[in-house]
């Protein structure tokens, strides 16, 4: 009985330490990506930086999403995505965005297509490219 007893013991000490390894494995693994983030920031330029996003790439060397890539753009109407820069619209130029963004100063980029970027009206139509910057 004492063996049975001490058999059990050690399985659920080594459940809990085999837990607590795998959360420390997450933990450890998106520690590695804010990392390489941090890292990358650096060393990227702001197009480099908006090209590595999900669903972007470029066209005639600015980004587009690649939903937009297929359709043909009339005049007046802007095929880039709506730009906006700390929570304020800056339009649907890129090179107007690079020229106020220091990709040092780049804490956060997110894409916003759809549903989302229908709070930024008929402009957004072709998606949106949110830039946190650090200051």
């Amino acid at each position: 009985m004492k063996r049975f007893v001490f058999f059990i013991c050690c399985c659920l000490s080594l459940s809990f330490v085999a837990c607590k390894s795998s959360t420390q494995t997450a933990d450890s693994t998106t520690a590695i990506k804010e990392d390489l983030r941090e890292k990358n920031r650096v060393n990227l330029t702001l197009l480099a930086q908006i090209r590595q996003l999900p669903g972007v790439t470029l066209r005639r060397g600015v980004p587009v999403f690649n939903k937009t890539t297929s359709t043909i753009a009339t005049v007046g109407v802007p095929i880039e995505p709506l730009y906006v820069l700390n929570d304020y619209i800056v339009g649907n130029s890129f090179a107007s965005v690079n020229q106020l963004v220091d990709n040092v100063n780049v804490k956060d980029i997110e894409t916003l297509t759809g549903h989302e970027a229908s709070f930024y009206g008929s402009r957004a139509s072709n998606g949106v490219i949110k830039i946190t910057t650090y200051q």
